[in-house]
């Protein structure tokens, strides 16, 4: 009996990290339909590989500029009343994709998706931030990571069926569907959740006069503790990892193995269902033995999953090693979250957020950005997971600097 009550006690402690995380999940499907079909939707444009790569990291590069005066907003709106806002506005633009007809149109809603999509990120990141009990920041990444990571399962997997029976482009009415079906939860259950921050009415002034002040906020973060800087290369990398399969597990599975859509979102989802396996356990293991030891045998299991994807010459080779890959993303990401968690201070969440989050942005840009350039250079789709080991080596001997 006594076990009974304390395992419900536990539950309870991550209530409200359930309440977000399923806000996040109905929300992730809809990212994992729009992230699986945009590489396709692309390509129908143009074949070009720099092209497509370039085209993605321009939402990136739009959420890079937009992290930190999106933080600050959060701060100054609060996190809810942000987050609303933006699903609304990402269910009105999932619209406007479907009539996308040429590269520049493309272009120019990438950009704008970019800025929109930070607007979701940063205030659910500070809601599991401002819930997560105390020293167990790890347990409640899990959590939250677990729970929302089933949308990124789910997402490709639907988006490759309706791109094999229609057409890429019937995807961007099945995300804006998701995107609506979360703000209608959103507005029942998370309006009834605020947190309280003791006002300010110098820093506020502050805040909104540095709203686009991007190097004084870049600059405290620096300083905000030793382990900042090296912890947001980290994040860099991993991120580099993420932009890449994201495209080219599309464009390597089709043109290297020829693997129609409906095979390669059932791989992603395949890949995700991996990360998800694990987020719990890995967040679980870092609060008991700490997070450096498990960031550092992720970015070791990267590297080599990553070189030997890249020397696969049999689609079950290529499969297996991707999944690996995926596994090290579950053991890392939860770490840097818990540390950032940690190290950043409650009264300026929203903005060392916004700061923190960029690094994923930049790895999400250098990804694509870079992967597609190669790729096109020597005609190979499968170099940018060549790419992807490079990094990680240079992961493996920063993350030692978390250990000093």
């Amino acid at each position: 009996m006594a076990t009974r009550a304390r395992f419900f006690g536990e539950i309870s402690n991550f209530g409200r990290i359930f309440e977000v995380s399923f806000a996040a999940f109905l929300t992730i499907i809809a990212f994992g339909i729009f992230d699986f079909t945009i590489p396709y939707f692309i390509n129908d444009i143009s074949t070009n590989m720099a092209i497509i790569g370039f085209t993605v990291s321009l939402i990136y590069i739009a959420s890079f500029v937009f992290e930190v005066p999106l933080g600050l907003a959060v701060d100054k709106f609060g996190r809810r009343n942000v987050l609303l806002v933006s699903l609304a506005c990402l269910g009105l633009i999932g619209l406007v994709y479907f009539f996308v007809q040429n590269i520049l149109q493309l272009m120019a809603l990438e950009f704008l998706f970019g800025i929109i999509a930070v607007a979701f990120w940063i205030p659910a990141a500070v809601l599991v931030r401002d819930y997560s009990p105390k020293k167990r920041f790890g347990e409640a990444q899990g959590v939250y990571l677990t729970f929302s990571q089933l949308g990124w399962i789910a997402g490709p997997v639907i988006a490759g069926i309706i791109a094999t029976i229609l057409a890429p482009k019937y995807n961007f009415l099945i995300f804006s569907g998701f995107i609506f079906l979360a703000l209608l939860y959103a507005l029942i259950v998370l309006s009834k959740r605020k947190i309280k921050i003791k006002p300010n009415a110098a820093r506020t002034e502050r805040r909104i006069a540095r709203l686009f002040a991007l190097k004084t906020s870049f600059k405290e973060y620096i300083f905000m503790h030793k382990h900042a800087l090296p912890l947001y290369f980290l994040s860099v990398f991993l991120n580099i990892w993420i932009g890449i399969e994201w495209v080219f597990v599309q464009i390597a599975s089709s043109a290297v193995f020829n693997m129609n859509e409906e095979i390669t979102g059932i791989i992603l989802g395949a890949m995700m269902a991996v990360e998800g396996l694990l987020y719990f356990s890995s967040g679980y293991i870092m609060d008991k033995v700490g997070p450096k030891y498990i960031i550092l045998s992720g970015f070791l299991l990267l590297f080599s999953s990553s070189y030997f994807a890249f020397l696969s010459v049999s689609a079950p080779m290529f499969i297996f090693f991707l999944l690996l890959s995926a596994g090290s993303v579950a053991w890392i990401y939860p770490g840097t979250e818990a540390i950032a968690t940690e190290i950043i201070p409650a009264k300026k969440r929203g903005e060392m957020t916004g700061v923190f989050d960029s690094s994923k942005d930049l790895g999400l840009i250098f990804g694509p950005l870079i992967g597609g350039v190669v790729a096109q250079a020597f005609y190979n789709p499968m170099l940018p997971f060549f790419y992807v080991t490079i990094i990680s080596t240079a992961a493996v001997f920063l993350s030692l600097k978390l250990w000093k």
